[in-house]
């Protein structure tokens, strides 16, 4: 019982930096300091989860998706915020999205086949990874 509670608080916790990430990397957007905000993102999930993006992005695409929820504890609903703060970054960056698209297209595609509820937005995401990935 108490392993599960951990495992649910340290799940929440993830979830809760997740989407202040999110949040600031969207206001830096706006701004217009998107590059700032890639930065902050590796500081924020160094310092609270002890791995960074680039950490994330060498994890072989094959097993990322099982990396993420086995080894990181991350639940579908943090999955679809890690790929959306790696879609902004992605959309943001000339240089270098190739992983961070192909890696944001495996989790979008993994929730297609996983979740219950089906949403145009998750299909407009994949489109359009799609179609920047074909551009590459």
């Amino acid at each position: 019982m108490e392993r599960q509670d951990y495992l649910k608080k340290q799940i929440d916790l993830l979830g809760k930096i997740l989407g202040k990430i999110l949040s600031d990397l969207l206001g830096l957007k706006n701004s217009g300091n998107i590059n700032q905000g890639l930065e902050i993102t590796n500081q924020t999930l160094k310092a609270e989860l002890d791995f960074d993006i680039q950490d994330l992005l060498d994890i072989p695409t094959d097993q990322w998706i099982e990396t993420l929820i086995k080894q990181k504890n991350i639940s579908n609903n943090n999955l679809e915020k890690l790929a959306e703060i790696l879609l902004l970054i992605a959309d943001n960056q000339r240089d270098n999205n190739k992983n961070l698209y192909e890696k944001c297209l495996t989790i979008y595609q993994y929730l297609e086949t996983t979740e219950t509820v089906y949403t145009l937005d998750r299909q407009w995401k994949i489109t359009h990874i799609k179609n920047e990935l074909s551009s590459l």
